[in-house]
């Protein structure tokens, strides 16, 4: 029996639909309850790689509000699906991908790598694991798209970087203007220079600092996610590097347009910037968005959505407890599930 999948028009239309209802942004555990299909299904769905019986794609489509009748007639198949014919040789591949997956889960099954409360003490880097800021990931990009730029401030290891890498893979779809999205980690150099040598890396161009970078920025189109913005009030950043950001990022058709993530504000970090009378570089062009903990029903449907199929459910006594010990705090929260979900293991 044939597969099917969706052609490029089912893709484009699957895409829209997820925008008109609000779902674009959910994550594929929020976005399976929604379709009412299995998760992996509305991951593969959103990369285009989603075969199967053509029901599937059908049940897809009603669930976002397409008519029945409609959905499953052949004007409607033929505008956006296609039939998939699978030869003897890539049936017998997908058999042996699928035994190896198998073998892998089995063997994960024999570990810790099964604990659901990963990572502990790092960003989100796999979307699927991202919760819960899908407001301020909205509110970001509101920002963005109204022409201003973005401070997203809040406490250390609350989630400004696994946000910022959000709003980095939903910049293709999310932004009205195109931008090529590009993330820096602050972390990584010690020094202007360094900086300009690490961003120019990332723009595939050669190192300029200066008028020569101005030159070199004037005619693209970037979305610069500025992280541990700290960094730059060491010794070894200037005002001038903040000074030039701001110029390639004023006005609606600019070069730039920043997302700057810090724990202080910005106009509190450099204090050289009200020297004799001057305003912070990034006064006026950066809007601030807080990143705050979690509240109480909120941790309690985190920690019920990561426990979903474990077999393992948390009493009321010990949700109480990790409320309370970590206080709503993404990653506090998260090392407390973890090492809890091992005593149960």
């Amino acid at each position: 029996m044939a597969n099917w999948r969706l052609n490029g028009d089912g893709q484009k239309f699957f895409e829209e639909r997820l925008k008109e209802k609000g779902w674009f942004s959910l994550n594929d555990t929020q976005l399976s309850d929604q379709l009412r299909v299995d998760r992996s299904i509305v991951a593969k769905l959103r990369n285009g790689k989603q075969e199967g019986h053509k029901s599937k794609l059908e049940d897809v489509m009603i669930a976002l509000g397409e008519d029945s009748e409609k959905v499953k007639s052949e004007a409607f198949a033929r505008k956006y699906f296609q039939e998939i014919k699978n030869s003897p040789k890539s049936q017998l591949e997908q058999e042996i991908i699928s035994a190896a997956k198998e073998t892998l889960v089995i063997q994960d099954n024999l570990g810790e790598f099964d604990n659901p409360f990963q990572p502990t003490n790092c960003r989100i880097e796999n979307p699927e694991q991202f919760f819960n800021r899908e407001k301020e990931v909205r509110t970001i990009f509101e920002y963005l798209n109204s022409g201003s730029g973005v401070e997203l401030l809040g406490d250390r290891q609350i989630g400004k970087s696994s946000v910022l890498l959000q709003v980095e893979r939903l910049a293709e779809t999310m932004l009205r203007v195109k931008r090529e999205p590009i993330y820096f980690n602050l972390q990584e150099v010690h020094t202007e220079d360094e900086f300009y040598e690490a961003f120019c890396e990332k723009l595939g161009i050669e190192t300029c600092k200066g008028y020569g970078f101005f030159r070199a920025m004037r005619d693209k189109r970037l979305l610069l996610l500025l992280d541990e913005a700290e960094k730059m009030s060491w010794d070894g950043f200037t005002r001038q590097i903040r000074e030039q950001l701001r110029s390639l990022a004023e006005g609606g058709n600019a070069p730039l347009r920043l997302v700057v993530a810090a724990r202080t504000p910005l106009d509190d970090l450099f204090p050289d910037s009200h020297e004799s009378g001057m305003t912070s570089p990034f006064q006026g062009i950066c809007v601030r968005v807080d990143l705050k903990a979690w509240e109480q029903p909120t941790v309690q449907r985190f920690i019920t959505s990561k426990l979903e199929n474990t077999g393992v459910c948390f009493s009321n006594t010990e949700m109480e407890k990790l409320w309370f010990e970590s206080q709503g705090h993404p990653q506090k929260l998260m090392k407390a599930c973890f090492d809890l979900y091992r005593q149960y293991c």
